[in-house]
């Protein structure tokens, strides 16, 4: 999957913790992410994370649950550029009532994919990460926008190793 979502994608795989210590790059503008920019993530524990996307020419693939342990996980600002030739800007995280929320925006060999990210659960049981793209020109027929929303929910402890 390497269109624009790739980059809201790798975002939600690190807050979803993929082996341990969950943190995106800081942007490229800042050396160290401001407590701002980084917010608590899920609790520490076994997380079974379900993907869907719409969007899609064709239908989205059915894509299985991925069950991951976290140890720790702060979501951070979406990083800096994670795509080669891609130029990216971003806006840190912020609270908006009981969500987090945060926005991007890339431009890549002529197409410009405007997303927005917004976090809601309460980060112990279960969350939801929902990535809204509109990308202009659309990439294919009936791709001008893409939803993604991932809910993970917390199964319990991580096994012992």
């Amino acid at each position: 999957m390497r269109t624009m979502i790739s980059g809201a994608l790798a975002l939600g795989l690190a807050a979803c913790g993929q082996g341990g210590e969950a943190k995106t790059e800081a942007t490229a503008d800042s050396a160290a992410p401001s407590a701002a920019e980084m917010m608590n993530g899920p609790r520490p524990g076994l997380w079974r994370v379900t993907t869907e996307m719409s969007g899609m020419p064709g239908g989205a693939p059915a894509m299985a649950p991925v069950e991951t342990c976290i140890q720790s996980a702060t979501f951070e600002a979406p990083g800096g550029n994670r795509t080669p030739g891609a130029n990216c800007t971003t806006q840190p995280f912020t609270r908006d009532g009981d969500a987090m929320v945060s926005s991007s925006t890339c431009t890549m060999q002529g197409m410009k994919a405007d997303s927005t990210i917004r976090v809601t659960g309460d980060f112990n049981s279960r969350y939801v990460m929902t990535v809204n793209t509109k990308m202009d020109p659309a990439p294919a027929p009936n791709m001008a926008e893409t939803t993604v929303t991932m809910t993970g929910e917390r199964l319990g402890d991580c096994p012992a190793t």
